[in-house]
């Protein structure tokens, strides 16, 4: 599937961009907002509505004020992720936008124009951070055109993996992890799964337990999920002299014809 126009979410939809004209960037401003807010947005309208271990949101407003889109930056599961695709030995001069998402309401074009001001109020922000990774899925009908027109590198295509999803969505294996091991955070994650519909877990029941019982009824699914395309971008001169020795692959420009998802878009579209 190869399309001129801007794939958007709205209440964990997937539609279209359906204004023929681009996006006026007068109309619109981006702002660093709270946590809170970003998580409420992507919660409602993405179709991963988790929310990942946020350095930095930024949030797109249009007019009146309305919030019509979220970035989110976010620390990688593993420092893996910064080294391999940067350059940078110190994993904290990378980070990994994790979540964007605009709405329906935005024109087309604008997810290019909102991405590279959110990149203006990282390095306002965050300084030191001077890479941002980020991936495509082609399963929720990515393949990094927003990515490929601010020139980031394609680095690479990921190892399929097998994943927990809930419905349609897939559940981060940070949150997995998160409440496997207690760690901090984790009744925030339990409590997250089961607003998206699982139930609670019993009395006194360990949530590893749980997560394993609700496998077993087949509520959390295992699904077989293909590699996803790597990009990095190289927000400063120093970036780029890490970034020299790593491969830019071509550009990815169509889904498989298989995808799994072709249908739902095409009644969509």
């Amino acid at each position: 599937m190869d399309t001129t126009r801007s794939q958007r979410w709205r209440d964990r939809r997937a539609m279209w961009s359906t204004d023929t004209d681009v996006v006026d960037p007068r109309a619109y401003s981006v702002e660093v907002i709270e946590h809170r807010l970003a998580a409420a947005f992507i919660a409602q309208h993405h179709y991963l509505p988790s929310y990942p271990a946020a350095q930095l949101a930024v949030g797109l407003f249009g007019r009146g004020a309305t919030l019509q889109g979220v970035a989110v930056f976010a620390r990688p599961t593993t420092d893996a992720v910064i080294t391999a695709h940067t350059g940078f030995k110190d994993p904290t001069r990378g980070t990994v936008l994790a979540r964007l998402i605009l709405t329906d309401s935005v024109p087309q074009n604008g997810e290019t124009m909102f991405v590279a001001r959110a990149f203006r109020a990282l390095r306002r922000e965050r300084p030191a951070i001077a890479s941002v990774v980020s991936y495509s899925d082609p399963q929720a009908g990515h393949v990094g055109k927003i990515y490929q027109a601010l020139s980031g590198a394609h680095r690479m295509v990921t190892r399929p993996r097998t994943v927990l999803r809930l419905g349609d969505a897939t559940i981060s294996g940070r949150t997995l992890s998160k409440i496997r091991a207690l760690d901090c955070g984790h009744a925030g994650a339990i409590d997250q799964l089961v607003r998206a519909g699982l139930p609670a877990p019993r009395v006194g029941e360990h949530p590893a337990a749980w997560l394993d019982r609700m496998q077993r009824e087949r509520l959390l699914v295992r699904h077989r999920q293909d590699g996803l395309y790597a990009y990095c971008f190289e927000l400063t001169r120093e970036a780029r002299r890490h970034g020299r020795a790593l491969p830019r692959l071509p550009y990815p420009k169509v889904l498989p014809a298989a995808h799994p998802l072709l249908p739902m878009f095409a009644s969509l579209s």
